[in-house]
């Protein structure tokens, strides 16, 4: 497979989404960070107005065939991704931290919780002791390839240190962009003047870091591009980065540092059975949260992701995720709507035993590989990016005493 790496450089704010219609009181707002939606879409526009701008149907299929990974941060050579779920801090008067770490946890007897399933463990803080309730403190929301390594090599992380958010200087954490709200009118274009109550806002992201003459960038990776390889090999122009035909520069560079499982992670998941997957964008399954290629045997769920190695198999025993977050849009093909989907978002973690295979395997071929499933789009979300998981070990052994 050819790997073919990008990074956009936004030139203006970008926008993520774009509320419709226009009219009086409108406000379009932008998401907090782009989907893989508004990435695959704009590149794909991209290498189809430069090759065919009539934009046929066989064109549309070898565009949409384009495998695309990200939209991933990308500050100072290596990529960020979003903070994962299964950590707490918390932060004491004197100014110091604790971390902990958030694991499946078999419950206590007499105790009981509201899971989907009884095989499915609730995901807790571990050992902060009797009595130590506490309100965890807001981390960094976008943490670097080496940090994020540091965290998926541990499986206890006992001796993990998080950067506190208000010391970043982006070696570490960062931000996420900024919002940058305009206000519009909408002009008469007879007369040239304001039309009287045509007010809207926009607010976009910006992606500029003050202080800092480099702002954060975003980076991609195209695969099985076909015809369009020599396209794409040489990209270096500008093209709008989500709504507003807000201008980008896009450029094909060498690989950043990120795209690759570390060795770190992969030696300690031959040690180890158990398995994290942490979602590096959004993902898409057919059970809502619970992914498609589980499937219940003996009682629990078992299955392996798309791609996977031959010989893998993995059973869940526990989540730690978010509310799900809504994916519709505007299709240009079909000239209407997409319809509403329901997505996991990214930093969200599955905890999973392997059953069968070996885990770094796993791992190093599925490192920012899309788990979301193959369903009725026939690999459609996939191809889009939805669903770029990171892999690291968690200790399985310690933490729960599951019986077949």
């Amino acid at each position: 497979m050819t790997h073919t790496y990008l990074t956009i450089t936004p030139h203006d704010t970008v926008i993520s989404r774009d509320n419709r219609p226009f009219g009086i009181g409108t406000r379009m707002k932008s998401l907090d960070w782009p989907n893989p939606s508004v990435l695959s879409g704009s590149v794909r526009t991209m290498i189809g107005k430069s090759n065919d701008p009539a934009f046929n149907p066989d064109t549309i299929s070898l565009l949409k065939d384009i495998a695309v990974s990200g939209p991933f941060a990308l500050y100072e050579g290596q990529l960020f991704f979003r903070s994962p779920r299964d950590i707490a801090v918390r932060k004491f008067d004197d100014g110091k931290t604790q971390v902990y770490s958030i694991r499946p946890k078999e419950l206590n007897k007499g105790e009981g919780v509201n899971m989907p399933d009884e095989s499915i463990l609730p995901a807790m803080i571990l050992d902060k002791g009797e009595g130590e309730d506490f309100k965890p403190s807001v981390i960094a929301p976008l943490w670097s390839y080496d940090l994020m390594t540091e965290w998926l090599a541990d499986p206890d992380c006992n001796s993990f240190i998080v950067p506190d958010i208000t010391d970043s200087k982006g070696t570490k954490v960062l931000n996420l962009p900024e919002k940058d709200p305009r206000v519009h009118v909408g002009i008469n274009p007879e007369k040239g003047l304001s039309d009287e109550g045509m007010l809207f806002e926009t607010i976009g992201l910006d992606f500029s870091i003050k202080g800092n003459s480099r702002g954060i960038q975003v980076a991609a990776r195209l695969d099985d591009q076909g015809e369009y390889s020599e396209f794409v090999s040489n990209i270096n122009s500008y093209h709008p980065f989500g709504g507003k035909r807000r201008l980008s520069h896009w450029k094909t560079v060498s690989e950043q540092k990120g795209w690759k499982c570390p060795e770190k992670v992969l030696s300690k998941l031959s040690k180890n059975t158990g398995l994290r997957m942490v979602l590096a964008t959004p993902a898409i399954f057919s059970g809502g949260w619970l992914p498609g290629w589980l499937k219940k045997n003996k009682g629990f769920y078992e299955g392996s992701p798309p791609g996977s190695p031959e010989n893998i198999c993995i059973r869940l025993v526990g989540a730690c995720i978010e509310r799900w977050n809504p994916l519709s849009g505007w299709s240009l093909e079909k000239v209407g709507p997409k319809p509403l989907r329901r997505m996991v978002s990214a930093g969200s973690v599955y905890f999973f035993e392997v059953i069968s295979g070996e885990p770094a395997n796993l791992a190093k071929t599925l490192w920012l590989q899309p788990v979301s499933d193959i369903g009725e789009d026939k690999g459609q979300n996939l191809l889009d990016g939805f669903g770029s998981a990171l892999w690291g070990a968690w200790d399985f052994g310690k933490k729960a005493n599951l019986v077949d």
